[in-house]
């Protein structure tokens, strides 16, 4: 198979389900069903903490707030100097590289499930 159905205990009251890529070449494929796209990429986060920490960028980001903070930035500036192109999710605020991650299907049907895993 070639994605991971992360949650599918809530398809029964979300209204949608979505397919979403992690890693530097998209290859953690996850369906997730939720009521829309933030609720979706909190649960494949808390997913990830779980299975594939390695997707996680906190540590750069934590090294990178400190590195700024040792120059002499605020609060406020090591913040955003860190958190730059970064994507936070998840029930403790977990973070991902922005350009690592992103939407293959949402609300997919049969044929389009079957082609994502023949394509993988």
């Amino acid at each position: 198979m070639s994605f991971h159905a992360i949650n599918s205990n809530d398809r029964d009251w979300t209204n949608h389900r979505f397919v979403l890529y992690f890693g530097a070449y998209g290859d953690t494929k996850l369906l997730v069903w939720a009521n829309n796209l933030e609720d979706a990429l909190d649960e494949c986060i808390d997913w990830i903490v779980d299975n594939k920490p390695v997707l996680l960028c906190d540590e750069q980001v934590k090294e990178e707030y400190d590195r700024a903070i040792a120059e002499g930035k605020s609060e406020d500036e090591a913040c955003e100097i860190a958190e730059c192109d970064t994507t936070s999710g998840g029930n403790c605020g977990n973070r991902i590289l922005s350009w690592e991650w992103g939407i293959l299907a949402e609300d997919p049907d049969r044929a389009t499930l079957k082609e994502i895993v023949a394509n993988a």
